[in-house]
This record gives structure tokens, C-alpha cells and sequence, in this order.
């Protein structure tokens, strides 16, 4: 039997048709339904409402107040009650929307303020207390229930609410790092792992691309192929791992097959969803220096104000100043120029300061 050591084009086909699967995934419609009691903590409610502002058009939110709201109905991919002062009535509203097959996430400021309802089994099974002791925590707390009761559209999910993301993308790292290591412990065929891993790594990337709301394009062919190529170098590290380290050689391709997945995926995510950088200003303002920068910049707005102030100011000479050249023409500093495109103003700025009191 022929060894099958490289990517193929039956393979190559493989990954074009998981570009596929990925785009309808991402492209599912999805109906989210948000009941809030009007007394719940007002910040928890302005977490959940933000928290569950689409980004594609594909999903809809319908947000109810839990006093005015209709009764339970199918049609929703989930929903979420947001429980204040009327526990009770917010317990009937989840498990009326769980009796309709409706995954539900109830927001409470505590599970002990549950009352013990004897639920059938399968409409317990989808509802989900969600603790909410502030903002951070019901959507971190939110984003974990999401995930795991969105199911097979979770990308869907990820790719509307970007709040789920994160969760989401260590979800399809996990599970394809778990796979790509079983496939290096268990040799069928010597080298035969390597388009398999490969394989696996170019479909958790497009995943990844899809979860971040990024639709299938050429740019994501492009990280397809970088991906094949990042395989061929964990290929090299395997084998020199197996030639210097005294252990099996299925242990070693099962941890490169492994960490590599974790590093593809990694890789993905910041790709397509960077870490929005802090802005300067507000980490100035926040820390220790900032004011002292606030003063520095008082005490030289200050002392511009006394410059302009003094006389012959305006006409740009200082008080007995003679004239520089012989025809009487003062020298002068140049005109700033405009700024730059980056954004940097190559123009003059003088900042006086330290000003002595008489």
C-alpha cells in the first residue's frame, strides 16, 4: 500500500469544501429573544443589551420588558430573562420558552434565589442559571452558557455576538488539538499523519476566520496555504524531536500535533480579530503620571498666555530687541507646515515652563 506523506489535491478539495461549511455556518440565522425585568440592576441590563447588539444581518434580537412581554413561543435560537425584584415571574417566562424547545439563560443575581421547580428532564436540561454579580461577569458567565447551548451554530453565534468570540475559538482549538494529537499517537501508516493534521489545522483556521465574522474569501485561501506550509515545518520538528528525545516517537508527533494546532488557531485569531490597541490618552489619564501631566500642561498654557500678553508680543519682537539684519527686516522662525498624513504635526511647539514668581 503507497504511503501518503504530502497534501493532496483530493485533499486541497477537502479544505475548499470546509471554506464552504464555514461560510454557512457563519451565515446561519439566528433569533435571540431578551426578556428584562425593568428592576433588575441597571447595569447588569445595559451588559446584557450591548452584549447582544448584532454585527451581522443575518441575526435578529428582539428585547421584551418581562412585565409587557408575549407569551412563550418557538422560533428562537435562544433566549435570555434577566431577573430582578420578580424572580418568580422570570422563572415561569424561562421555563414556558424551555417548554417550547428554546435554550434559555436566566440572569439572576444568585442561584440561591432560584426556587426549586420540579422541572421534566428535558425542559431542565435547557434552562441555565446565569450569575450576574456585575457587567464583566454576566457576560463572561453569558458567553460560556451561549456557547455550549448554541451547538452546531455556535460559529454563527460567535461571528454576531462578538462577546462569545473568545469562548468560541478555545471551543474549535480544543477540540481539533485533541484530534490532531490522537492522529499523531496512532500510527495507521508511517508519515501518514502529517496531511491529516494539516488538513485539520486548514479547516480550524477557516473556523476561526468564520467565528470572527470574516466570510470566505482569497485572503482566506492565502492563510489556508500559509497553513500547509507551517505544517510542513512541524513535520521537520517532530522528526528531530525523534532523533535527540528518549521517548516514543508516537508521544513526540501526538504533542507537536497538538501544540501545533494550538499555535494555528492562535495565529487565526489574531488575524482576524487583533486586540484592539488601548488609546495613549486614557492610559495617561488613568496611571500615576497622569496628573502630572495635567499640570505640566496648565503650567504651559499659563505661560503661553503671559508671552502673548507681554508687549510687542503681538508683533513677534521681544521689549528692546534690536533688529537682526541691516535692512530692518526681522528673522523670524519659519511657518509651521500642515501635518503630516500619519498624523504627527512637523510644525514648531515651545512649551515654557518654571516660571519664578517676583
Amino acid at each position: 500500500m503507497p504511503k501518503k506523506s504530502k497534501v493532496s489535491l483530493g485533499d486541497i478539495a477537502d479544505i475548499l469544501r470546509a471554506g464552504q461549511r464555514s461560510e454557512k455556518d457563519r451565515s446561519t440565522p439566528l433569533g435571540v429573544l431578551v426578556v428584562v425585568d425593568t428592576s433588575a440592576a441597571r447595569d447588569v441590563v445595559l451588559a446584557v443589551k450591548d452584549a447582544f447588539m448584532p454585527r451581522q444581518a443575518t441575526a435578529t434580537v428582539r428585547v421584551e420588558s418581562l412585565a409587557a412581554s408575549e407569551p412563550p413561543a418557538p422560533g428562537w435560537d435562544a433566549a435570555v430573562v434577566v431577573a430582578g425584584a420578580h424572580v418568580a415571574a422570570a422563572e415561569r417566562m424561562a421555563e414556558g420558552l424551555a417548554r417550547c424547545g428554546v435554550p434559555v439563560g436566566l440572569v439572576v443575581d444568585s442561584v440561591l434565589d432560584l426556587g426549586a421547580n420540579d422541572l421534566p428532564e428535558e425542559v431542565a436540561a435547557l434552562v441555565s442559571a446565569v450569575p450576574a454579580s456585575g457587567a464583566d461577569a454576566v457576560r463572561a458567565n453569558l458567553a460560556d452558557w451561549l456557547v455550549d447551548a448554541a451547538g452546531e451554530k455556535g460559529i454563527a453565534f460567535a461571528a454576531s455576538f462578538p462577546f462569545c468570540r473568545d469562548q468560541k475559538v478555545r471551543e474549535l482549538v480544543r477540540t481539533s488539538a485533541l484530534e490532531n494529537a490522537a492522529v499523531g499517537a496512532v500510527q495507521v501508516l508511517p508519515s501518514a499523519d502529517l496531511p491529516i493534521m494539516t488538513v485539520r489545522q486548514a479547516k480550524l483556521a477557516l473556523d476561526v476566520a468564520a467565528a470572527c465574522g470574516h466570510p470566505v474569501s482569497v485572503a482566506s485561501l492565502a492563510d489556508v496555504a500559509a497553513v500547509i506550509a507551517a505544517g510542513l515545518a512541524w513535520r521537520e520538528v517532530a522528526r528531530r524531536a525523534t532523533q535527540v528525545m528518549p521517548v516514543p516517537q508516537w508521544a513526540v508527533k501526538a504533542a507537536v500535533g497538538f501544540a501545533g494546532t494550538v499555535a494555528t488557531g492562535a495565529a487565526a485569531r489574531l488575524r482576524n480579530d487583533p486586540p484592539a490597541l488601548p488609546d495613549v490618552g486614557d492610559l495617561v489619564a488613568g496611571s500615576a503620571v497622569g496628573p502630572i501631566v495635567e499640570a505640566a500642561a496648565r503650567v504651559a498654557s499659563r505661560a503661553a498666555k503671559a508671552v502673548g500678553e507681554r508687549p510687542g508680543a503681538a508683533s513677534g519682537q521681544r521689549q528692546g530687541e534690536a533688529p537682526a539684519r541691516a535692512d530692518g527686516a526681522r528673522r523670524t522662525l519659519p511657518a509651521p507646515r500642515e501635518a503630516t498624513g500619519r498624523g504627527r504635526d512637523d510644525g514648531y511647539v515651545v512649551i515654557s515652563g518654571g516660571c519664578d514668581e517676583a
